[in-house]
């Protein structure tokens, strides 16, 4: 007897769409083009509000952006303004990422495009 595994392709992760809304969160895991990047966010500390506002703050200074979460879709949205030298390093986390999981103390995200070595977590702090 053989088992199929056809499921184990697509899992359905775990989404509770209001722990982003919990206290505030660090980024402890960047990488773009497989590269880690997660050091370029070092000192920021992130809130994402019940209204979908996400805000940004180092050294006092905040920038805001917005978040969304979409249990349907899978998708994890989150918008600091374009990608640009001038705008990073937030607006890389401009995308909308395919969601690993959600939950409580950790948010992983990886980009819905597999080649691009994307991938972001947060973590509670």
């Amino acid at each position: 007897m053989s088992c199929s595994n056809n499921d184990d392709n697509n899992p359905t992760p775990s989404i509770n769409p209001d722990a982003p809304t919990t206290g505030t969160w660090r980024v402890t895991l960047f990488t773009d083009s497989d590269k880690d990047e997660t050091s370029d966010f070092s000192g920021y500390v992130f809130t994402f509000d019940s209204n979908g506002t996400a805000i940004a703050t180092k050294g006092g200074t905040g920038k805001n952006g917005s978040w969304s979460v979409s249990s349907s879709s899978k998708k994890f949205n989150l918008n600091f303004g374009v990608k640009s030298d001038a705008n990073k390093p937030l607006g890389e986390l401009t995308d909308d990422w395919e969601i690993i999981s959600v939950s409580a103390t950790e948010i992983k995200l990886k980009d819905d495009n597999d080649d691009s070595g994307e991938y972001l977590t947060f973590n509670q702090n």
